[in-house]
């Protein structure tokens, strides 16, 4: 089979320019994307805690009116 292609300008794809852009557009975005999850675990392990400390809280307090009652 025969490629019609014979000039690398004409082939637009496999331009060596057209494959830089496309590697620093995939770097940017793997660093976006890195970036927010890292920025979306943070969030959830803070609300996390937070609930953590609020149970714990209610808890402890539920704890001390059983015993002044008892």
């Amino acid at each position: 089979m025969k490629s019609t292609y014979t000039n690398t300008i004409e082939r637009g794809i496999l331009t060596s320019a057209y494959k830089r852009e496309i590697r620093a557009n995939i770097s940017e975005s793997k660093t976006t994307t890195l970036s927010k999850m890292k920025s979306m675990v943070e969030a959830h392990q803070e609300n996390m805690q937070s609930a953590t400390g609020t149970i714990l809280k209610v808890s402890f307090f539920m704890i001390a009116i059983i015993f002044m009652v008892a």
